[in-house]
């Protein structure tokens, strides 16, 4: 791994504090230098006492002054409090510390706090090696900027850092100010004090709770808990879940139900910064069992504990001195008997243990102490004391802590551990609700965000909100609305500062090993990790053990080999943001060298992948002959796959020199995406800068080939030509130049296309010349000519041939080929023809009687193009559907259907395409189904959408008929013309099927 980090430098979020004396030139020209020296060495010894009590890091001394970073080297989730609470410690040593100067030598000595929270580089940065650890970006300067703007005696926070530190410290907001070196106003606070908020359900409670869900086994486990401690067989439960997953939320509705039972509960709760502090969460309960307030008069206190204790058993009145000096409000008159620390811990868990379990309490107590993962040394000892003593007693204790914590009680019978597990998908949904709404444009919203939170509801949450802040989401809470896509969305740094405090408590080793799999990617086998890290498989064990231990990887797999995944996608996410890019681009590349060397049977399946990682890795010419690959195995089977595939080789070659490979790559990329286009859709700009683009590469370079197809692909290409005949003529003359060019991959592809062109032009003597042409070229070799146009052009011929013929009702020959072209596309893997195939069968059964036999194809046909995902293709088979559903009587389902058509080839096209009026004549069909004249059945004439295009001549026989119809249906004139029109169309261009059904009506209305 070595080979891949030339420095330790990393991406961080920290919070950097900058802290200075206000004033310090004229004050040094007050004093000696060697009485300044002694002035300024106290003065840094009280700021680097309080950066270290907070476990932040003094970066360097600045002559004045300190620059401080709070989250690096090691992250802190709670970065942005620590540095507030460092800040005012400064504030009150200082203002002590100058108040003494002021006696003494009379100076004017006052100190001034600048706070910024963001992103910066940090690690050992030098011109050589050995560099100092420090941390260097915007963030830092703006922390700068702040302490300068702020005045004497105060702490000034940029809105940065002030989103992070809200309701935890008090702050007052300043306003705006133009900032040298911003590029917009930034919003600055004053840092007031200390907030009510100790935790973020504190905060959440001030928002508004979002609505309790998917915990309701959990709650039932607790109430059972409870039940047990009221019949006297009192015990302790842990709550134990990664953070974020809800154990706070769980206890606060468990501590509400308690309350509404009217049973006693004490809380407390251990904070990450006061890990260093002795006894904190003990402090807290005790405080909270004796009903002390933060700011309580010193006699109120110790009558308070004194009332209840002796309350409970008199016995306590030798203990007084002892609880009141530990409370902190000694009594003067009774000064605590001298005794060793020992001692006096074992005294005060005694107490603490005779309090709780007072024979005299008849009352069930239930005691909530959350957050034990940084509880500090000694009262974890003391409450494991507390938790052995409850047993058979009518206390229950409810605790709350992280996987890495060990309770010292663990194995008491009395004891019972719940693991939280994330929601499940549909609790993410209903969270989601509550949280976004139900707006229309939200819908399937909770997949992607159930995929990336993997359910824990504080990312949901916070996800969200970043959501609304970026402008992804507009409206408030509870009803927002979609207004641009969420991919891209960054990682909250709220989550960001969890997930890497997690990730820096690794080992480094362990943490390096983590990076390097978040570029891999989110699931990676042994072998490949280990080639691109440059180890054994023996070497990184005991760091996989690690990671597995701690629950970042787990075994997604482990035969035929071992394959691990990233327990949740935002750790990688966060893991691999840490890293510098040059780190990761050498990463990349090892990535793509490994797969490359460990995955040979695979490489067409795994050129993607390849792709990516060369891309990723600076070698782009590589990564544009990779994507290619994949483009081309991905081909019409899978076509978002395929287009996205050949954008990337178009981005990729623009930034190449051209030669006779990337020109080559350049143009075939432009014109495959110009292919999907018409499957997919594609925006009108874009497709015309592609075929611009490409033509001009092709008439540059004297590609004659490539020409001839651009001339099918801009002209000649479904849903392009407004007229039938403007069509024709384009694949005629395509088919020239393809000619001309004499490729015989092209004679042949070039013929598929014109073979859809005179379909749509109702010339079905065309469609079967065409046809004729296309298989005599391909001979018996199915791959000629594959790929280009359709998948396989053996298979699509027959196909294409069969529709003709089923309009010139030769059924059983139709059907016959029909079977050959199934047979075909399904051998050579063409699920595009297979589709049009099943498609046009089911028309044909549906036309003979066998209703169900159709249908069934209709739904093996959409659940083929669903997987496919063409919109074409799945527009087409969704016509043919309520085609079917017309014939069966199911007409209310069938305009259901071809109105879902219609809506999903109109938003990918941005037009109704040549099967317009197909789509419009069934669905006049659905909406006055044909039949003799009725009251109220008129409005058919005009209300069944657009007419057939002039020269669409495929629609124009059966749109005629179904005017007749209509005609009739309303009593209106003119039946008997709109009837002969149809029978003219039909049999100038051989549609005999239309023309037997025409002829049938004319009968009809004959014989009335």
């Amino acid at each position: 791994m070595t080979e891949l980090r030339n420095d330790d430098g990393e991406r961080k979020q920290v919070t950097v504090l900058f802290a200075d004396v206000s004033g310090s030139m004229d004050l040094a020209e007050q004093q000696d230098p060697e009485e300044w020296r002694k002035i300024m060495q106290r003065f840094f010894s009280m700021l680097a006492d309080a950066v270290a009590r907070f476990e932040g890091t003094v970066d360097k001394f600045t002559g004045d002054g300190i620059m401080a970073i709070f989250g690096a080297p090691v992250a802190h989730e709670d970065h942005a409090r620590r540095a507030c609470y460092a800040a005012l410690q400064m504030l009150d040593d200082v203002a002590e510390y100058a108040a003494e100067l002021r006696r003494g030598p009379g100076l004017n000595f006052s100190t001034r706090i600048g706070i910024n929270s963001g992103e910066v580089i940090a690690g050992a940065i030098s011109p050589g090696a050995g560099g100092a650890y420090t941390a260097i970006g915007h963030t830092v300067g703006l922390a700068q900027r702040m302490e300068a703007l702020a005045e004497p005696g105060r702490a000034y926070l940029t809105e940065h850092a002030a989103a992070l530190a809200t309701g935890f410290l008090d702050l007052d907001d300043l306003g705006e100010f133009e900032i040298k070196g911003a590029s917009k106003p930034v919003r600055v606070f004053e840092l007031a004090g200390v907030g009510a908020a100790r935790s973020r359900l504190d905060l959440a409670r001030e928002r508004g709770f979002s609505r309790f869900v998917g915990r309701t086994a959990e709650m039932e486990a607790l109430e059972a808990a409870l039940a047990e401690a009221k019949s006297g067989a009192g015990g302790a439960v842990g709550l134990v879940a990664d953070p974020g997953v809800g154990k706070s939320r769980l206890s606060h509705e468990f501590v509400q139900h308690c309350r509404v039972e009217g049973v006693e509960v004490f809380e407390a709760q251990a904070q990450a910064h006061g890990q260093g502090i002795p006894f904190m969460p003990v402090l807290q309960m005790l405080r909270s069992f004796f009903g002390i307030g933060e700011s309580e008069p010193e006699q109120l206190a110790r009558e308070k504990i004194a009332g209840r204790a002796l309350l409970l058993d008199a016995s306590f009145g030798d203990d007084l001195p002892l609880m009141f000096d530990f409370l902190g409000v000694p009594d003067p008159d009774r000064p605590v008997p001298q005794m060793s620390a020992e001692a006096r811990q074992r005294a005060l868990g005694g107490i603490v243990c005779r309090l709780v379990n007072a024979p005299s309490r008849r009352k069930t107590l239930v005691l909530v102490l959350e957050d034990l993962h940084w509880v500090d040394e000694a009262s974890n000892a003391m409450l494991g004391g507390l938790i052995e003593s409850i047993e058979g007693t009518n206390t229950l204790a409810v605790v709350n802590y992280r996987p890495e914590y060990e309770p010292p009680w663990a194995a008491a019978t009395h004891y019972r551990a719940i693991e939280l597990s994330p929601l499940e998908r549909a609790d993410t949904a209903e969270l989601l609700t509550d949280l976004a709404g139900t707006d229309p444009s939200l819908d399937g919203l909770d997949e992607p965000i159930h995929e990336r939170t993997q359910g824990n509801p504080f990312f949901i949450e916070e996800i969200v909100r970043e959501l609304a802040e970026c402008g992804h989401l507009a409206g408030e809470r509870g009803a927002y609305r979609l207004v641009a896509p969420i991919e891209g969305a960054g990682v909250p740094v709220t989550v960001q500062a969890i997930l890497a405090a997690r990730i820096d408590r690794l080992d480094p080793s362990s943490k390096e090993l983590l990076q390097v799999a978040s570029v891999v990617g989110k699931e990676v086998s042994t072998r490949a990790l280990g080639l691109t890290a440059g180890l054994e498989p023996g070497q990184i064990d005991r760091a996989l053990c690690d990671l597995i231990e701690a629950g970042f990887l787990y075994d997604a797999e482990i035969y035929p080999q071992r394959v691990l995944a990233f327990r949740h996608p935002l750790t990688r996410e966060v893991a691999y943001g840490t890293q510098l890019a040059e780190h990761r681009r050498q990463t990349h590349a090892a990535a793509a060298r490994a797969t490359i060397e460990l995955e040979g049977s695979r490489h067409d399946e795994l050129a993607g992948l390849i792709g990516h990682h060369l891309a990723e890795g600076g070698e782009t010419l590589e990564a544009a002959r990779w994507f290619a690959r994949a483009a081309h195995w991905a081909g019409h089977s899978q076509p978002r796959d395929a287009l996205r595939l050949w954008r990337r080789v178009t981005e990729l070659t623009t930034e190449l020199d051209e030669n006779e490979e990337t020109i080559a790559l350049a143009l075939l990329s432009r014109m495959l995406q110009l292919e999907y286009a018409w499957r997919l859709g594609m925006d009108r700009t874009e497709a015309d800068t592609l075929a611009a683009e490409a033509v001009a590469i092709a008439e540059r370079h004297g590609d004659a080939s490539s020409l001839a197809l651009l001339k099918l692909l801009i002209g000649a290409r479904p849903g392009v030509a407004e007229r039938s005949s403007e069509w024709v003529n384009a694949a005629t003359e395509a088919t020239e130049l393809a000619d001309g060019a004499g490729d015989p991959a092209l004679r042949v592809a070039v013929r598929s296309a014109a073979v859809y062109a005179h379909m749509c032009a109702g010339d079905l003597d065309g469609v079967e010349a065409a046809v004729d042409e296309l298989i005599e070229l391909t001979g018996d070799d199915p791959a000629l000519g594959a790929g280009i146009v359709v998948g396989c052009p053996l298979a699509w011929g027959p196909m294409a041939k069969a529709m003709a013929l089923r309009e010139r009702d030769q059924v059983e020959e139709a059907e016959a080929l029909l079977d050959q072209a199934l047979r075909m596309a399904t051998e050579r893997e063409d699920p595009e023809t297979e589709s049009w195939a099943l498609g046009t069968k089911s028309l044909l059964l549906a036309d003979r009687g066998d209703v169900e036999g159709a249908l069934a194809l209709t739904r093996r046909n959409r659940e083929l193009t669903e997987r496919l995902g063409d919109v074409f293709s799945r527009s087409t088979a969704l016509t043919a559907t309520a085609y079917v559903q017309l014939i069966a009587g199911e007409n209310e389902e069938a305009l259901g259907t071809v109105q879902l058509s219609d809506r999903l080839y109109r938003k990918a096209m941005g037009v109704g395409g040549e099967a317009e009026a197909w789509r419009s004549t069934l669905r006049a069909r659905a909406v006055h189904p044909p039949g003799p004249p009725a009251a109220g059945r008129g409005g058919v004439v005009g209300g069944g959408g657009p007419a057939p295009r002039p020269e669409n001549g495929w629609q124009i026989p059966p749109a005629l008929h179904l005017l007749a119809q209509a005609r009739a249906a309303c009593g209106r004139d003119g039946v008997e013309e709109a009837l002969a029109e149809a029978a003219k169309y039909a049999t100038a261009r051989g549609h005999t099927m239309t023309l037997r059904r025409v002829e049938a009506d004319q009968q009809a209305l004959t014989a009335t």
